[in-house]
């Protein structure tokens, strides 16, 4: 009886699994031991991307700060406010916030060529909100330039984007003031229209209304 029970034990279908799995473990120990290295450094290089990802993306918040301080004080002068982000970009390397301040006080200084010589060296953003002030900027300056029908397509395209950052009732009354001096009347009327309709608590409304009645009374 004891020697059935023996040859039973032997011939355990468990046993026999684990002896295999460990003559296969200690077979291939070396491929083991390489895959789970690889997979390690794979885990390490995921790792060190978000990381540097994650700190790119706390730079670019932190330097948007910084550059967007210094263009919105009310004790520098314009000419400082320039040296001061052009020290800035010299230090830090080029930052697409940096840029875009640079470029917007540049336009407000009536520079156009240097405007667009720092908008064309805009690297891009992670931050969608100031790659669409750009694309603002742009149209601003087109505006200035008296390119208004290239100012409005691109003003459309930032209205079309589901994702823009920038408020759809600003840009509507962008459109409408471009349309307005450009004698596009029902355009800039159906625009108006839509900010005090669909916008009630627009900080524009007031701009709108305006607007709306200089056209209508005319």
């Amino acid at each position: 009886m004891k020697r059935k029970e023996r040859e039973h034990l032997k011939e355990d279908p468990f046993q026999i699994f684990i002896e295999k799995t460990i003559e296969m473990l200690r077979k291939y120990k070396k491929e083991i031991f390489l895959g789970f290295a690889a997979v390690g450094a794979i885990v390490v290089i995921v790792l060190v991307v978000l990381y540097l990802q994650s700190s790119s993306v706390s730079r670019e918040n932190r330097l948007y700060s910084e550059a967007l301080k210094i263009q919105n004080s009310e004790t520098l002068t314009l000419d400082q406010k320039i040296e001061k982000l052009s020290q800035m970009d010299n230090k830090k390397g080029i930052s697409s916030s940096i840029q875009l301040s640079l470029a917007a006080l540049y336009f407000e200084k009536g520079d156009m060529r240097k405007a667009k010589e720092v908008l064309d060296q805009f690297p891009g953003s992670k931050f969608k909100l100031i790659n669409d002030k750009k694309k603002l900027l742009e149209a601003e300056m087109l505006i200035a330039s008296g390119k208004g029908k290239e100012a409005l397509d691109q003003l459309y395209k930032l209205f079309s984007d589901p994702e823009s950052e920038i408020a759809k009732d600003f840009i509507l009354l962008k459109m409408a003031q471009i349309q307005e001096r450009s004698e596009q009347f029902e355009t800039a009327i159906a625009n108006l229209k839509k900010i005090t309709e669909e916008y009630p608590q627009s900080i524009y409304l007031r701009d709108a209304q305006a607007l709306l009645n200089k056209i209508e009374n005319k």
